[in-house]
């Protein structure tokens, strides 16, 4: 039997050298006219940090721990800047570029299937089941354009806006930058139980809503045996404090028998050993699964030789280390931003 595996990419998250260590990032987003932007976005990718310009499109923010996550400057209408290796010395002065391609013809896919069907399928493998897509709303899923290729059993997305969601279910609104959707089946359909994999990715601001104990409560429970959860555990050297034991082959083993650590300032560089490829791909390096509180069963497996963590539990080569299981089941509705908790 072929096991089915999910893959979820979640936020485009670079690693990159950077000091950053509870001091302020500050600046001016303007027009190339020079005029001030007011309401532009000024955050970091996957977290609630940053802030929105005001009249004189000016910003500031603190950054408690050192992050090394994309610097994102986005306004409607024009180009978004991505700045990957911000400092916090002199403020910085960012000129946005008018973004001509959004007034362009929009182009609409001849699909197999209704409009309705390819929704419903998207929303069951971008925010989750049914009742979590009660909680979690899309509120503008008109500007998403889907497209389904009955050649290569593919079904994909795209939108030129950013996805605006309200995700009461942990009370969260999100605007959701949609970068790569993408699921392919091993037969022809939209049905579940045939997908072979699936795949998003995209850019994510997170603004923490009025809170309640009962959000507090299904916060933590997204947390436990999420990828945020894995990587701060096994950059701190607790996994099995925390609930994670690893197999290898069926056995028992530890983190150190497979990888190699060495902290360097506040990163972890991890290195992977190479184990027999058997079938695997040639760019494979290694993995091994997961199992979380003797209950939930999840695999690893890395196409990357090395890669670092951080603080927040943010990783590097991010596209190349790909979960399958449980822990890659939580979709939108279940994610939390990098800087939860901390």
């Amino acid at each position: 039997m072929t096991k089915k595996s999910l893959i979820l990419l979640f936020f485009s998250t670079i690693f990159l050298p950077s000091s950053l260590l509870s001091q302020e990032i500050s600046g001016r987003v303007l027009n190339i006219e020079g005029d001030p932007l007011i309401g532009a976005s000024v955050y970091f990718d996957g977290t609630t940090i940053g802030d929105v310009t005001d009249a004189k499109g000016s910003f500031s923010f603190e950054v408690k721990a050192e992050i090394n996550a994309i610097l994102i400057v986005s306004y409607v209408g024009y180009k978004t800047r991505y700045l990957e290796s911000p400092s916090t010395g002199k403020p910085y002065l960012f000129k946005l570029e008018e973004d001509v391609s959004v007034m362009g013809e929009v182009v609409v896919f001849n699909n197999p299937f209704s409009r309705k069907q390819l929704l419903k399928a998207f929303k069951e493998q971008f925010i989750g089941n049914k009742r979590l897509q009660k909680k979690c709303i899309i509120k503008n899923e008109e500007d998403i354009r889907f497209k389904y290729d009955p050649k290569s059993l593919t079904f994909s997305a795209i939108s030129d806006k950013a996805l605006e969601i309200e995700n009461y279910y942990l009370g969260y609104d999100i605007t959701y930058n949609l970068i790569k959707f993408e699921v392919q089946y091993r037969d022809f359909s939209l049905m579940e139980t045939l997908i072979k994999s699936s795949v998003f990715s995209g850019t994510t601001q997170f603004k923490s809503m009025k809170s309640t104990e009962e959000i507090e409560e299904r916060r933590h429970e997204a947390y436990q045996n999420s990828s945020l959860s894995f990587f701060r555990a096994l950059k701190t050297g607790r996994l099995e404090q925390n609930g994670f034991h690893l197999y290898y082959k069926g056995y028992r083993t530890s983190e150190d028998s497979l990888m190699d650590f060495q902290l360097v300032g506040p990163l972890m560089e991890v290195t992977v050993k190479q184990q027999k490829r058997g079938f695997n791909p040639k760019e494979y390096v290694g993995g091994f699964d997961i199992l979380y509180k003797g209950k939930k069963r999840s695999s690893i497996s890395f196409y990357t030789t090395d890669f670092r963590i951080d603080a927040y539990g943010l990783y590097s080569n991010f596209d190349k280390i790909l979960f399958s299981g449980a822990i890659s089941e939580k979709k939108m509705a279940m994610i939390l931003p990098a800087d939860y908790s901390l």
